[in-house]
C-alpha cells in the first residue's frame, strides 16, 4: 500500500514539474511580448492623436478665414454681432489648439527620441501661425468698432488669404510625417509580432516532442493495462448480473402486460370455431360471464341476435392471415345496448396450431354521438327548408307588391296625366286664339310633368348607366336624378376612384341596396341632406348611404318581417340581396340623428 502511494506521489510529482516547465516558459513570452508591444500601441494612441489635432489645425484656419471674409460683406448688425462672436470663439480655439500641438509634440519627441524633422516642420510652421493669427485680431477688433477702416482692414485680409495657403500647405506636410512615421511604427510592431509568435510556436513544438506526448504514450500505456486487467475481471460478473436482471425484468414486464391486457381491454382467444381458449377479466365481466366460459362459444354468450351470430362466427372460421373489422351490437344481461367494433386476427402458437384473438372496442357512445349529429342535421336541414320557403314566400309577396306599386303609380299619376291632356287637346278651338294660346301653354307643362312622371317611375327599372358603366357612374347618375326629381340635396363621392367592373348580378344588387336605402332616406327618414360614398381597398368595396333624417330603432325592426309594416320588408329584402352575393351590410340609426347604411363586398 505504502509502495502504491509511493509511486503515485512520485509521478504526480514528475508531471508537476513538466507542467510548471511548460507552462513558465510560454507565460514568460507571452508576458515579454504584450509588455512590448503595449508599450508600442501607447505611441501609436499618441500619434493618433496628434495626427487628429492636424487635421482640426487646418479645418480651423478654413474656417477662421471664411468667417472673416462673411463679415466684410454682412449689413445686418444682429447677424454681425453672431458672426463676431463666432469668429472670437474660433481664433481663441485655433490658438489653443496651435499650443497644445506644440506641447503634444515636445514632449512626444522627448519621449520616443523620434525623428526631428517634424520639429523643424512647426519651426516653417510658426511665422504663418502668427502673421494669421495677428492679423485676425486685428481684422476682430476692427469688426467690433462703429466704423471699420477699410484700408486697415484688406491689409489684414491680404494677409492672412496669402499666408492661409502656406500654413495647409505646411500642415499637410506635418500630417504626412507622421502618418508616414506612425506606418514605420506599425511595420515594425508587425515585424515584433511576427517573431514573438514564432517563439511561442517553436516552444509548443519543443514542449509537444519532448514534453507532453513522451508523458502521454506513458500515462496511456499504464491506463490501458489498468483498463484491460480491470475489464476482464469485471466481464464474467456483469455478463451474469445482466443476464439476471434481464430475466427478471422480461418476468415482471410480461406479468405488468398480462395484467393490464385483462384489465383494460376487450379480448377473447379463440379456436377456428369460435370456442373460447382465454377470456379477458374485463371482457368477463362485460359479458357476465367470469367463471366457467371455457369451451363455450363465444357468438353464444354474447347473445348476438342469429344473423349477427353467424356472421361473427364465418369471421372467426375464415384463415387467410388478414384482420377483419367490423361493428356489431349486442345487449348484456343487465338489458344495456352496446356497439362493439371487432377485429379478429390470427395467431400462431408455438405448437404451429392456429388461434383467433379477438379485439374489441366499446363504440356506444361514438355510435350515439352520430345518431345525434344525424338528427341535429336532419332537424337543421327541415329548419333551413322552411326558412327558404318563408323567404320565397315574401319575395313573390314583395314582387308582387312592387308591380301593383308600379301599376298604381302609373295609372295615378301618368295615366291621369294622359286623360287630362287628352281632353284638353279636344278642347282647344282655334277660332279662339287667345283660350287656344292659353290651353297650349296648359298642355306645355302637363306635357312636362308626364315626362318627369315618367321618367320617375322608369328610374326605379335598372338603368343603362349600370349595365354600360358599372356601378360607380350608376350610382352617380342615381344621385342626380334623384336630387333634381326630388329637390332634396343628394350627393355622391368615389373616394378611392373606384372604376372596377363586376359581375351583372353582384353589381344589380349593390344597386338595388342603395337605392332603396336613398328612397328609406327619402320616404321614412323626411330627410333633405343625402351622402353616397364608395371606397375601396385590394379585398373589400364599400358603399355608405349617410342621411340626416330623423332616424329609427333598429332594434324595433324585426329580422324578418311578418307583416307590411313601413321599413321592416325593405330592409329584409336589403339584407337578403347582400346575403345572395355574400356581402354584408351594416345599419346604424339613432332616432333624432340619421341614419348610416354601410355595404361591403369582398372583392377577392
Amino acid at each position: 500500500m505504502s509502495k502504491r502511494e509511493s509511486l503515485d506521489h512520485q509521478t504526480f510529482s514528475r508531471l508537476s514539474k513538466i507542467y510548471i516547465i511548460a507552462l513558465g516558459a510560454i507565460a514568460l513570452f507571452t508576458i515579454g511580448g504584450q509588455f512590448f508591444i503595449q508599450r508600442y500601441l501607447n505611441s501609436q494612441i499618441d500619434d493618433s492623436r496628434i495626427i487628429n489635432l492636424s487635421g482640426r489645425q487646418r479645418m480651423l484656419s478654413q474656417k477662421l478665414t471664411k468667417e472673416i471674409l462673411l463679415l466684410t460683406d454682412l449689413k445686418n448688425k444682429t447677424l454681425k454681432e453672431n458672426h463676431i462672436k463666432d469668429l472670437e470663439s474660433t481664433i481663441d480655439l485655433w490658438k489653443g489648439s496651435h499650443q497644445a500641438l506644440l506641447q503634444y509634440n515636445k514632449s512626444i519627441q522627448l519621449e520616443s527620441n523620434d525623428s526631428i524633422e517634424i520639429q523643424k516642420m512647426f519651426v516653417v510652421l510658426e511665422p504663418y501661425f502668427q502673421t494669421i493669427y495677428s492679423n485676425s485680431k486685428k481684422a476682430l477688433n476692427q469688426f467690433k468698432q462703429d466704423s471699420v477702416d477699410t484700408a486697415e482692414l484688406k491689409i489684414s485680409l491680404d494677409a492672412i488669404i496669402k499666408n492661409e495657403a502656406l500654413f495647409l500647405k505646411q500642415m499637410d506636410a506635418i500630417v504626412s510625417q507622421y502618418d508616414k512615421e506612425a506606418k514605420e511604427k506599425v511595420s515594425y510592431l508587425k515585424q515584433v509580432e511576427y517573431l514573438l509568435f514564432s517563439v511561442i510556436i517553436l516552444i509548443l513544438i519543443f514542449e509537444f516532442f519532448l514534453l507532453f506526448r513522451p508523458v502521454a504514450l506513458s500515462i496511456k500505456k499504464t491506463i490501458s493495462n489498468l483498463l484491460t486487467s480491470q475489464q476482464k475481471t469485471e466481464e464474467m460478473a456483469s455478463r451474469t448480473e445482466n443476464l439476471r436482471k434481464a430475466q427478471e425484468k422480461n418476468v415482471q414486464e410480461l406479468v405488468a402486460l398480462t395484467k393490464a391486457i385483462d384489465q383494460t381491454l376487450l379480448y377473447a382467444r379463440v379456436n377456428e370455431n369460435g370456442v373460447i381458449q382465454s377470456l379477458g377479466d374485463r371482457f368477463a365481466k362485460l359479458l357476465s360471464t367470469e367463471h366457467n366460459y371455457e369451451q363455450k362459444n363465444l357468438a353464444d354468450i354474447m347473445e348476438l341476435g342469429e344473423v349477427q351470430k353467424n356472421r361473427l362466427l364465418q369471421l372467426i372460421s375464415q384463415n387467410n392471415g388478414d384482420i377483419f373489422n367490423e361493428e356489431f351490437e349486442f345487449a348484456t344481461v343487465s338489458g344495456q345496448k352496446l356497439w362493439l367494433d371487432v377485429s379478429i386476427l390470427t395467431v400462431f402458437r408455438e405448437s404451429g396450431k392456429p388461434e383467433r384473438l379477438v379485439l374489441c372496442s366499446d363504440i356506444s357512445k361514438r355510435k350515439e354521438a352520430q345518431q345525434e349529429v344525424d338528427r341535429l342535421n336532419a332537424s337543421r336541414y327541415k329548419e333551413k327548408e322552411e326558412i327558404q320557403k318563408s323567404n320565397a314566400s315574401q319575395i313573390v309577396e314583395a314582387q308582387e307588391e312592387e308591380r301593383e306599386r308600379i301599376a298604381k303609380e302609373i295609372h295615378d299619376s301618368i295615366g291621369q296625366m294622359l286623360t287630362a291632356l287628352k281632353f284638353n287637346i279636344e278642347s282647344i278651338n282655334l277660332d279662339n286664339t287667345e283660350k287656344a294660346a292659353s290651353k297650349i301653354e296648359g298642355l306645355k307643362q302637363l306635357s312636362k310633368d308626364l315626362i318627369q312622371g315618367i321618367r320617375m317611375a322608369t328610374f326605379n327599372l335598372t338603368p343603362p348607366e349600370l349595365k354600360d358603366y358599372g356601378i360607380s357612374i350608376a350610382l352617380q347618375k342615381m344621385a342626380k336624378e334623384l336630387s333634381k326629381l326630388t329637390g332634396k340635396n343628394i350627393l355622391f363621392e368615389n373616394k378611392s376612384d373606384f372604376n372596377h367592373r363586376y359581375d351583372t348580378l353582384v353589381e344589380t344588387n349593390l344597386y338595388r341596396v342603395t337605392q332603396e336605402a336613398v328612397n328609406n332616406a327619402i320616404k321614412y327618414a323626411k330627410s333633405d341632406y343625402i351622402m353616397i360614398t364608395v371606397n375601396h381597398s385590394d379585398t373589400i368595396l364599400s358603399i355608405t348611404i349617410d342621411d340626416n333624417g330623423k332616424g329609427f330603432d333598429i332594434n324595433k325592426i324585426p329580422s324578418k318581417p311578418t307583416n307590411k309594416a313601413e321599413g321592416g320588408m325593405g330592409l329584409f329584402f336589403m339584407k337578403e340581396r347582400m346575403n345572395y352575393i355574400n356581402g354584408r351590410i351594416f345599419i346604424n340609426s339613432t332616432p333624432g340623428k340619421g341614419t348610416r347604411v354601410t355595404l361591403n363586398y369582398n372583392i377577392l
